[in-house]
C-alpha cells in the first residue's frame, strides 16, 4: 500500500497502473513487441502477448518513477495521486515554458554579446594601439626633456668653465708679470749672493787655515800644566800633597784637587765618555763627587784645616771621595787603553788598583803624608799620560 507524498492519501498502484495513458507518458514499445504484433497470429499466442504488455507497463511505471526522482526537485515526492500529479504536471509545464523563454532571452543576449564583443575587441585593439602611441610619444617627450635639461646643464657648465678659463687667463697674465718682476729681483739677489758667496768662501778658507793652526796647538797642555819633577807634584803650579818641612796650606791642596777633577771631567766630555759608577762635580776648591745610584749622597774632594784630626779619627768622607775620584781616573785610563795612539805607550806609567796607584793609597787615613803625597805624584803622572793620549788624536 502506497500513500501520496503530497496529500498523504492512500494509493492503489495496481488500479492506477491499469490505464497508463491517462496519468503517464506512454513510451514507445520495444521493437520486439512490435515485431511480435506484426508476426502472423499463431494458435494460443494471445495470452503471451497480454503478459508481455502488462510487463512493459510495469517497466514504464518504474522508469517514470526513477526519472521523477532524478528530475529537479519539486516540493513533493513520489508516488502521487492523480490530482497532485496534475498539479505537478502543470507546475513542470510552467517551469518548462519559463525555461524556454529564458533560453530565448539568453540566446538573444548571447548574440548581442557576440556582436558587441567583436566591436569591443576592435575598439579595445584600437584603444590599445592609441594608448601605445601616446605612451611612446610621452616617453619620447620625456627623453627629449631629459636631453634638453642635460644640454642646458652642459651649457651652464661650459659657461662656468669659460668664466673660469677667462679668470685663469687673467690670473696667469698677472702672475706672469709678477714672475718677470720676481725673476728680475731674483737675478739681482743671485748676483748679490754670488758676491757674498765669494766673500764667504774666502773667509772660510781663512778660518780653515786658522783652525788647522789652532788644532796643532795642544790646548790641554796649556790649560793643565802638570809637573812631577819636585818632591810634590803640581798642576797649574798648585802643589798636590804635604810633606814635613814643606809648608803647603790646605786651600792650595783643595785648589789642586779641583784642577784634577776639572781635567778628568773635561777629558770625559771631549771623548763623550760617561763614568759608570760615579759623577764628578768640578767646583774649583770645593769640588765634589757622588755615586750614580746615590745622587743625594755627596762626598767632598776638599778638606779643612783639621785634617790631622780627621786623620786620627778616620776622616771618612774626604778619603772616600778621593777613592771615588781615583775610580773615575781608572775608568778613563781603561777607555784610552782600548784606543791606542801611535807614537806613545799603550798603558800609563802607574797601575790603579782600587784606592791604590803605584802601590800608594790616596787615602790619608793610617798612612804618612809622604806616601799620600807620592800617591798624588803617581796620579798626576797618569793624568799627564791621558793629556798626551788626547793630543795624539
Amino acid at each position: 500500500m502506497f500513500a501520496c507524498e503530497r496529500c498523504r492519501q492512500s494509493l492503489d498502484v495496481a488500479a492506477s497502473a491499469a490505464p497508463p495513458g491517462d496519468s503517464y507518458l506512454v513510451l514507445p514499445q520495444p521493437r520486439q513487441l512490435e515485431r511480435a504484433r506484426t508476426l502472423p497470429s499463431l494458435p494460443r499466442a494471445e495470452p503471451l502477448v497480454a503478459a508481455t504488455h502488462a510487463h512493459e507497463q510495469l517497466l514504464t511505471a518504474g522508469r517514470l518513477l526513477e526519472l521523477a526522482e532524478r528530475a529537479k526537485p519539486v516540493e513533493c515526492g513520489v508516488p502521487l495521486c492523480d490530482e497532485c500529479l496534475a498539479n505537478v504536471h502543470d507546475e513542470l509545464h510552467r517551469r518548462l515554458d519559463e525555461a524556454y523563454a529564458e533560453k530565448q532571452q539568453l540566446q538573444a543576449a548571447f548574440a548581442e554579446l557576440e556582436v558587441g564583443e567583436e566591436d569591443s575587441l576592435e575598439a579595445i585593439a584600437s584603444d590599445e594601439l592609441f594608448a601605445a602611441r601616446v605612451e611612446a610619444q610621452e616617453e619620447e617627450a620625456t627623453q627629449l626633456r631629459l636631453e634638453l635639461e642635460a644640454a642646458q646643464r652642459e651649457r651652464d657648465e661650459l659657461d662656468e668653465q669659460l668664466q673660469r678659463l677667462q679668470q685663469q687667463r687673467a690670473e696667469q697674465e698677472a702672475q706672469g708679470e709678477a714672475q718677470y718682476a720676481a725673476l728680475n729681483a731674483a737675478e739681482l739677489e743671485r748676483q748679490e749672493r754670488h758676491e757674498e758667496a765669494v766673500r764667504t768662501a774666502q773667509l772660510v778658507a781663512y778660518c780653515e787655515r786658522e783652525l788647522q793652526r789652532l788644532e796643532r796647538i795642544e790646548i790641554l797642555d796649556d790649560l793643565f800644566r802638570i809637573s812631577t819633577d819636585g818632591p810634590i807634584g803640581t798642576i797649574n803650579a798648585l802643589r798636590l800633597g804635604r810633606l814635613h818641612g814643606v809648608s803647603v796650606d790646605w786651600p792650595e791642596v783643595n785648589a789642586a784637587l779641583g784642577q784634577v777633577v776639572l781635567l778628568l771631567h773635561t777629558l770625559a766630555q771631549l771623548h763623550q765618555y760617561e763614568f759608570q759608577l760615579h759623577r764628578l762635580v768640578p767646583m774649583g776648591s770645593f769640588s765634589k763627587v757622588y755615586r750614580v745610584d746615590e745622587p743625594r749622597t755627596v762626598y767632598e774632594l776638599h778638606s779643612s784645616g783639621v785634617a790631622q784630626l780627621n786623620r786620627f779619627l778616620g776622616g771618612g768622607r774626604f778619603d772616600t771621595g778621593l777613592g771615588m775620584m781615583l775610580t773615575c781616573t781608572r775608568e778613563l785610563i781603561n777607555f784610552a787603553s782600548r784606543r791606542p795612539r801611535a807614537g806613545m805607550s799603550a798603558q800609563p806609567p802607574y797601575t790603579i788598583d782600587k784606592d791604590l796607584i803605584g802601590g800608594y793609597s790616596v787615602r790619608l787615613v793610617n798612612q804618612s803624608e809622604e806616601k799620600w803625597t807620592q800617591a798624588f805624584k803617581c796620579l798626576l803622572a797618569d793624568l799627564k799620560w791621558l793629556v798626551a793620549w788626547h793630543g795624539a788624536s
